[in-house]
């Protein structure tokens, strides 16, 4: 069985660099416009966090 790749970044944002950026950064990087999705489903691990943190994938960002 291959193994899968793991891509990871963190949220932490910058004036150069928000968090939205951050994200396709890692969608382009981890080629997720390649796959096949017609007729197959998918999911999408989504962790709605806890008050005053920010370190999750935020719903409407998935949604982008």
């Amino acid at each position: 069985m291959d193994t899968s790749k793991v891509y990871f970044t963190d949220f932490s944002a910058t004036a150069n660099c928000n968090l939205l950026q951050k994200l396709e950064k890692l969608v382009k990087k981890a080629r997720i416009e390649t796959i096949d999705f017609n007729n197959k489903f998918t999911a999408i691990k989504i962790h709605f966090g806890e008050p005053g943190n920010i370190s999750y994938l935020r719903p409407n960002y998935a949604k982008v």
